[in-house]
């Protein structure tokens, strides 16, 4: 499975394997479009490989999104410098080659910070851990990745119909 060919996940805890396993057919039956369904039963271990499956191409778009904001950040740190070169040469007199260096590396480091967060995917780490909880508890879940927003809201009717009054989804 691609992580990002189905970047929408939904999680539903039930309480019991009978209702989880009612999610699962209801969902199976029912003509969602493009979504993969992965059910965890407590005690399973491979929370995280159900979540963001495709481990590789999460490390890639995270190097990618680096890259790309310290790109940006060294841009935008050479244009300050530029600016500030013009405006206040008297900062650059002392230190012509360092004083630019440094606000274009400040740039950078800002740029690549940013570029890392963003690829980092901070949802699925709290998605994460929300499930590996219910799973100690002992509930079951059930994931759904979903390939569009529209797929989302599709699985996110089913799993409605499907919840027992007493339990919770995310």
């Amino acid at each position: 499975m691609n992580s990002e060919r189905y970047p929408y996940k939904i999680a539903a805890v039930y309480p019991d394997n009978a209702a989880a396993e009612a999610a699962v057919h209801d969902l199976n039956i029912t003509d969602l479009g493009d979504v993969e369904v992965v059910r965890l039963e407590p005690g399973t271990n491979q929370v995280d490989l159900a979540i963001e499956p495709e481990r590789e191409q999460t490390r890639d778009t995270v190097v990618n999104d680096t890259v790309t904001g310290s790109v940006v950040g060294t841009a935008a740190g050479a244009v300050l410098t530029g600016a500030a070169a013009l405006g206040a040469p008297a900062l650059f007199v002392s230190a012509p080659v360092v004083g630019p260096l440094v606000m274009i590396g400040y740039g950078a480091m800002i740029g690549g910070t940013a570029g890392a967060i963003r690829g980092l995917k901070l949802h699925e780490n709290m998605l994460s851990g929300l499930v590996k909880d219910a799973l100690k508890e002992g509930y079951h879940v059930v994931i759904i990745h979903a390939a569009t927003e529209e797929g989302q809201q599709r699985v996110q009717d089913v799993i409605n119909t499907t919840m027992p009054e007493d339990t919770a989804h995310t």
